[in-house]
């Protein structure tokens, strides 16, 4: 599985796009005054104006390759405030041999830059730039019915990741763990890790594959659209 393009939603399209392209150096693909496409490596990510009365809060991570990771997060560090837990600014996790750091962007919507260790590409560099992100690795899917969302993405190849059964109180990792990505689904209200910003349910859409389109309304309604 491949996480080709997102859509998220936000309320200031210019202030955005001057974060994403300007303080990280993202290369802007299109934009409009209500939207812009930046290049995220092999994938694209779309933020569109929505109404400032339609709440929403986004996580997503973005692989990086398996040898840059101290060299991201320095790089990140002269660009915007890491975020720590416990006293720490990254963290190593297990199940998916990854080291990672989080950052908020304008509208507190939580970035991870991801460094696993057994499937992200090695550069033959000691010095990161913004180019050298791969792909956007993880992007969640809040909702309050987590199984029904869970039954209808195995409907397109999309399991939890090693076979893990599906928790409905926890986040849930989906996709498979060679491919370097994974749809995250998980409750509203619940604490995101290196964070004090609680899940909520978000309008979003995610391109998978190039094949199909995953889509979630305000309400948390989840529905697939071909092509």
């Amino acid at each position: 599985m491949k996480i080709t393009k997102v859509k998220l939603f936000v309320h200031d399209v210019q202030k955005m796009q001057q974060f994403y392209c300007e303080q990280l150096g993202f290369a802007l693909v299109k934009g409009a005054e209500d939207y812009f496409t930046i290049a995220v490596g092999e994938s694209e990510m779309t933020f569109e104006k929505i109404s400032s009365r339609i709440q929403k809060q986004y996580h997503f991570a973005l692989n990086i390759p398996s040898n840059l990771f101290q060299q991201a997060k320095l790089w990140a560090k002269e660009r915007v405030s890491l975020l720590f837990s416990e006293g720490q600014d990254e963290v190593y996790f297990q199940f998916l041999k990854a080291y990672s750091c989080y950052f908020y962007d304008p509208e507190g919507n939580i970035v991870e830059f991801i460094s696993r260790q057994e499937v992200n590409e090695k550069y033959h560099t000691t010095i990161f730039s913004i180019e050298h992100v791969l792909h956007i690795a993880e992007i969640n899917l809040t909702t309050d019915d987590i199984p029904a969302v869970a039954k209808k993405l195995n409907e397109y190849g999309i399991k939890p990741i090693n076979s893990n059964d599906i928790q409905q109180d926890t986040l849930n990792f989906l996709g498979n763990y060679e491919d370097g990505a994974n749809i995250l689904v998980g409750p509203s209200d619940r604490l995101w890790y290196f964070s004090d910003k609680k899940a909520r349910i978000s309008p979003i859409c995610i391109e998978i594959n190039e094949t199909f389109q995953l889509i979630m309304n305000e309400k948390g309604h989840l529905t697939v659209a071909q092509g």
